[in-house]
């Protein structure tokens, strides 16, 4: 499904007719969905991202993984799901006025 995506939008960018048939954004998540469970060496099932994983969060963490791996980064994906940038930077600010306060992380 990946190289698909790539291949149609390459195609896309060229100028070229794309006359295959388009894939779904239900496909193309679930195929992310499924590499993302994959990375993580299966520790939790499509199903179980599905449910539990911040719907707010999903793509920007799968997009994240995927720029960590193709860049070979991976340091940045120990702490997921990942928290809104609005609140770390509310948590940063919080602790340069006052270094012994921190603000814990929504899981």
């Amino acid at each position: 499904m990946y190289g698909r995506l790539v291949r149609l939008s390459q195609d896309a960018v060229e100028g070229k007719e794309v006359t295959q048939e388009q894939p779904t954004v239900k496909d193309a998540l679930d195929t992310m969905v499924k590499w993302f469970c994959i990375l993580f060496n299966n520790q939790f099932t499509p199903d179980e991202v599905y449910d539990n994983y911040p719907a707010d969060r999903l793509m920007h963490d799968i997009a994240l993984a995927l720029m960590a791996t193709q860049t070979q980064t991976t340091e940045g994906l120990d702490t997921f799901p990942t928290i809104p940038v609005v609140q770390e930077a509310e948590q940063i600010l919080a602790e340069a006025e006052n270094p012994e306060v921190t603000i814990p992380q929504e899981a």
